[in-house]
């Protein structure tokens, strides 16, 4: 159990207690101890447990139950209650367990031991409300004072969906109210203002946290998490980097910082992480990242080797048209032909690689060509434009009486053209 930890103490309270002093007039009667249980009542619980040290914990449970049920309307005894609950939840009957944990609190609301029980026993239940408010009230009547009571507590009203109950206490938590802040507490803060999408706040809490677990990488990628959750980018790419600093980082981690760099617009860094992912195996899709980043970069040489070697391994439309694209970006068209027409013989049915085939046509000196592509591609409306003005280009160059080598630093649409890199 997840709350285990916090009962342990009051399990199976020892036999051998000292005798509480006597009442002060005026006030109210101590809570009853196992000492002062009837001689009946310490047998039947003697009996329980001998029976459990001999791992007969069913056999335990029976015979405990059947003691209660015939004392429950004369001597009805919240302490035989409290452990024949704890021995149920051992046998893993919780929802007995959780009914006889209400009737010792029932019995008596002064035993905390009764109320962290319940608290403990809902919340493995998934009855988030009722184990909040049964961890608090422990937490109020124990004298120890366990701030993880109140972590736990406010732990289940968040699954309960209550980030109004939830964040004043874990607010108190990390500030230090109730001892030096454990870093676990910040988690559940920044889950918090997550639900409650209280960015400024968690902003303030993600701060906080590392600015007093700055060392810890597991704060550092809490904060990764948070930033992304709030796309936030820039900062969630920082914050993930640090994280590297501080421990490696794990192929799918390597994958994301690539991916958050590669949305701040710093391809390079995006490109070194993508690499770095995939230096021993990768995914068509991934070696794509890589490539597209390298181009995006203008690291050419790079972007090839990545290409040339995805190629080899995994030939897709995708790697085809990248390689295409770097290929017109180094003005080599006859190249860049050869990889469109690859894209063409994968997909047939996209418009893009005929109108860049049209392009590389042009560049190549043979508008003829050209305009068998472009005609294909104009039949597209979303490339139908671009390719009317290609179009016209290569029929100006039919009716030239001498072509000209073309001058990509002149023409009507150069090899570096933003209109021709739409994906």
């Amino acid at each position: 159990m997840v709350l285990a930890c916090l009962c342990v103490a009051a399990a199976m309270p020892a036999f051998a207690e000292d005798k509480k002093a006597a009442p002060k007039p005026g006030q109210a009667k101590p809570v009853e101890s196992l000492e002062e249980l009837p001689r009946d009542a310490k047998l039947a619980l003697f009996e329980a447990q001998t029976l459990l040290e001999k791992g007969e914990s069913a056999k335990a449970v029976e015979q405990l139950g059947k003691y209660i049920k015939s004392h429950e309307k004369k001597d009805d005894r919240f302490l035989v209650r409290y452990q024949y609950a704890s021995m149920l939840v051992q046998i893993d009957r919780r929802e007995d367990a959780l009914k006889e944990y209400e009737r010792v609190v029932h019995l008596e609301p002064r035993y905390d031991a009764g109320w962290m029980g319940l608290g403990e026993t809902a919340y493995g239940l998934g009855q988030y409300e009722k184990a909040a408010d049964a961890l608090m009230k422990g937490y109020e009547l124990t004298t120890e004072k366990r701030p993880e009571l109140l972590y736990y507590a406010a732990a289940a009203r968040l699954l309960a969906g209550d980030t109004e109950k939830a964040i004043p206490l874990l607010d108190d938590l990390t500030a230090g109210k109730y001892g030096k802040p454990k870093f676990e507490w910040y988690k559940g803060y920044v889950s918090a203002c997550i639900q409650a999408q209280d960015t400024a706040r968690g902003q303030t809490v993600v701060k906080s946290m590392v600015d007093k677990f700055g060392e810890n990488p597991d704060a550092w990628y809490l904060a990764f998490q948070y930033y992304a959750s709030t796309s936030s980018y820039r900062d969630a790419a920082v914050a993930l980097t640090i994280v590297g600093y501080l421990r490696p980082l794990t192929r799918q981690e390597q994958l994301q910082l690539g991916d958050l760099y590669a949305a701040v617009e710093a391809p390079a860094a995006a490109a070194h992480y993508y690499t770095s992912a995939t230096q021993d195996s990768a995914k068509a899709e991934e070696i794509e990242k890589v490539a597209s980043a390298y181009l995006a970069s203008y690291q050419s040489a790079e972007a090839l080797e990545v290409l040339d070697r995805g190629l080899k391994e995994k030939p897709t439309f995708r790697l085809w048209s990248l390689l295409g694209d770097l290929q017109v970006m180094e003005k080599r068209f006859p190249d860049a032909y050869k990889a469109f027409s690859e894209c063409v013989k994968l997909q047939p049915e996209q418009a893009r690689p005929y109108l860049m085939l049209g392009y590389c046509a042009i560049e190549m000196n043979d508008p003829d060509l050209a305009l068998t592509h472009l005609a294909v591609a104009a039949a597209s409306e979303e490339f139908a434009d671009r390719a009317q003005m290609l179009i016209q280009r290569a029929q100006i160059m039919q009716a030239a009486p001498t072509p000209e080598p073309a001058d990509s630093s002149t023409s009507g649409c150069s090899a570096s053209d933003s209109s021709l890199s739409g994906k």
